[in-house]
């Protein structure tokens, strides 16, 4: 995890940078981002083939591959099939049924142990204060 340093700066620049952002780069305030991490990340999401054999492997730079993430997560939620299998990303073919249909099983399941998990805390502390009901 990346912490944020407080540098001398001018009046007009952020007093603030991510350690190991090469100097002068922008950062996005809100991801983190230089504009060469998220174009490192357009890349490969485009370079992403049907089938394991076109598989992307995942990035070792932890913001280009949180972009990656991002990227393959807004496609996905519009309908695209990208998965992991362990190789790297790829779209599920015809061939790749098994693991299409496994992954969503597994997205299904998480979904499901986050969502009880929150409901529990929800209610364990709806009962240790009363006087606070959550909406859950």
């Amino acid at each position: 995890m990346s912490t944020m340093t407080k540098t001398s700066t001018s009046s007009s620049e952020s007093p603030y940078k991510k350690k190991g952002t090469p100097a002068g780069a922008p950062i996005n305030p809100i991801n983190g981002t230089t504009p060469a991490e998220k174009s490192e990340a357009e890349r490969l999401f485009d370079k992403i083939g049907t089938g394991a054999y076109y598989a992307v492997k995942r990035p070792s730079t932890e913001r280009v591959d949180r972009q990656l993430r991002k990227l393959i997560s807004e496609a996905n939620k519009k309908g695209d099939f990208i998965i992991n299998d362990g190789s790297g990303y790829f779209r599920a073919g015809d061939e790749d049924r098994e693991e299409l249909e496994h992954y969503v099983r597994a997205e299904l399941h998480r979904a499901k142990e986050i969502r009880d998990k929150a409901i529990a805390m929800s209610l364990g502390y709806n009962r240790r204060y009363p006087k606070w009901q959550s909406q859950y």
